[in-house]
């Protein structure tokens, strides 16, 4: 028999994810009072349940004092040796006070357990000496967290993903070679992309189902403009003839497609092609801190149990609302992937100075349309790092 002991601590990834990658057959989770009294341990034992994994929750266990915690922690190594005899007994110590992960090891290094310590920086997990001293060699994690385990253990829970549908799937297919044009060319037209979202959104009236189809550009497509006009006629995605300002917009999804949907998939389609465990497009769900706090994200990844969150932008940033767009970005991001991962703006039109300051200043990284064409460079970066 396999055991886990937790501790816990607001930090839920870094007690979920060694569990996953050993899959014990019961997690005993410690919780101080304080801890308690917020529920933290709830939302653990719930995902490790639905994971097929035994949770026994102790929600007693003292934060301060040095000998009361000691205390605590022998009579438990003895209850869970006096249960289950010749059990295997890992205890991570990642969680918790200071003090309750110290007092924690050595009680349990008196049982013989195995004592390990998550490092989710650097992807791996740490085994302290054993009482001979014996330093072994740090395991590394492999991917137990996909887009959906991933939001749960930060509290979201995730209701659909627009990428989820196989019907939606063939048809990004089919027009994946016009969405490569965009990306690939997004720095030569972007206000030939500008014009099309424009008129795209006429079409939609606003929302999401084609009311206008028939729109039309102030001036005559030409050169660069023409050239574009007559890709998406090629895929399928548009009606036009050279040399006319008229221009029809084929159905619904076509027409949320060129509104901007083609740089979110943009983007799901480079993950997807370079191998991110996971990719989803269109995610939506509610937060557990409130029923009226349903979000939406554009793309989301999850490699090397990090988190990678995209928001698309094929319109021009207003000044004014620069410092809006920045921090719902970085709210929704840091909400999202807690400590670790990535934020990640992504536009087709160039953006103010003032939105890369505010970027900058959240650590959120900009992806102009001239960094479009080497987007599959940024993202085997990213994902090489969370290996």
């Amino acid at each position: 028999m396999n055991i886990h002991i937790a501790i816990i601590s607001e930090q839920t990834l870094a007690n979920l994810i060694p569990a996953l990658m050993a899959r014990p057959d019961v997690v005993y989770l410690v919780c101080s009072r304080q801890m308690a009294e917020r529920r933290l341990e709830q939302r653990l034992a719930r995902l490790l349940r639905h994971e097929a994994i035994a949770v026994e929750v102790r929600g007693d266990a003292p934060d301060v004092g040095l000998g009361d915690i000691h205390q605590y922690a022998y009579r438990l190594a003895e209850e869970i040796e006096a249960a289950h005899p010749g059990a295997a007994i890992v205890l991570n110590a990642t969680g918790g006070t200071k003090l309750m992960s110290l007092g924690f090891v050595e009680a349990f290094r008196s049982i013989g357990a195995n004592v390990i310590y998550t490092d989710t920086a650097h992807r791996r997990i740490e085994h302290l000496p054993d009482d001979s001293g014996a330093i072994h060699a740090p395991q590394p994690m492999h991917d137990v967290l996909d887009v959906p385990r991933y939001l749960a253990a930060q509290g979201f829970r995730f209701a659909s993903a627009v990428s989820d549908d196989p019907g939606w799937r063939e048809r990004a297919a089919g027009r994946k070679a016009a969405c490569k044009y965009l990306g690939q060319n997004a720095a030569l037209i972007q206000d030939f992309i500008g014009a099309l979202n424009f008129l795209a959104d006429r079409a939609l009236s606003g929302g999401e189902t084609l009311v206008v189809p028939l729109q039309a550009f102030n001036n005559v497509p030409w050169k660069k403009w023409a050239e574009a006009a007559a890709q998406l006629v090629r895929h399928g995605l548009l009606r036009w003839q050279e040399g006319s300002v008229e221009i029809e917009f084929v159905d619904s999804e076509s027409a949320r497609f060129l509104h901007g949907g083609w740089l979110e998939e943009y983007a799901w389609h480079t993950l997807k092609d370079n191998g991110a465990c996971d990719a989803r497009l269109g995610v939506t769900g509610t937060w557990e801190s409130g029923s009226n706090s349903k979000n939406e994200f554009d793309v989301l990844a999850s490699h090397g149990n990090q988190l990678l969150f995209i928001e698309c932008k094929t319109l021009r940033h207003k000044e004014e609302n620069d410092n809006t767009l920045a921090y719902k970005v970085d709210s929704l991001g840091q909400d999202a992937r807690g400590l670790f991962g990535a934020t990640w703006l992504v536009t087709a039109r160039e953006p103010s100075p003032v939105l890369h300051e505010r970027a900058r200043q959240a650590r959120i990284r900009i992806l102009g349309p001239n960094d479009l064409p080497r987007l599959r460079e940024q993202v085997k970066a990213w994902l090489e790092t969370e290996k």
